[in-house]
């Protein structure tokens, strides 16, 4: 029984060291500045009205970069990364048409940053 109780012990501290060495990790890593780009943009897309993305300057922009479709929406972002997107989708709820010009502006065809957005048809 005491065996038993020592290694239930030793497991749990494992997991919990384990747990705060991640989380700590993904505090310090540093994610490709392409990587909010393009889940920004990607954001715009999906919740914009009148904007999409554009698949083949997404594609170009992503192979500049050196990333994959796996890097921008499978990767774990850093804990930066979680807290800035996060905050574009908050202004992107309390205020929708500012935060899409904004996008835009940024994105889109006028593109201050990078051309990754297209006006959908009709618009």
């Amino acid at each position: 029984m005491r065996v038993a109780y020592s290694f239930a012990l030793a497991g749990l501290a494992w997991v919990a060291v384990g747990t705060l060495a991640e989380a700590r990790r993904g505090a310090l890593r540093e994610d490709s500045p392409a990587l909010r780009t393009g889940i920004e943009a990607d954001l715009a897309g999906r919740r914009c009205p009148g904007i999409r993305i554009d698949a083949d300057r997404f594609r170009q922009f992503a192979r500049a970069h050196g990333m994959s479709h796996a890097d921008f929406f499978m990767t774990r972002p850093s804990t930066r990364l979680k807290r800035e997107l996060a905050m574009t989708n908050r202004q992107l709820r309390a205020e929708p048409n500012q935060t899409c010009a904004r996008l835009w502006s940024d994105y889109g065809a006028a593109g201050g940053k990078v051309v990754l957005l297209t006006r959908t048809v009709g618009e």
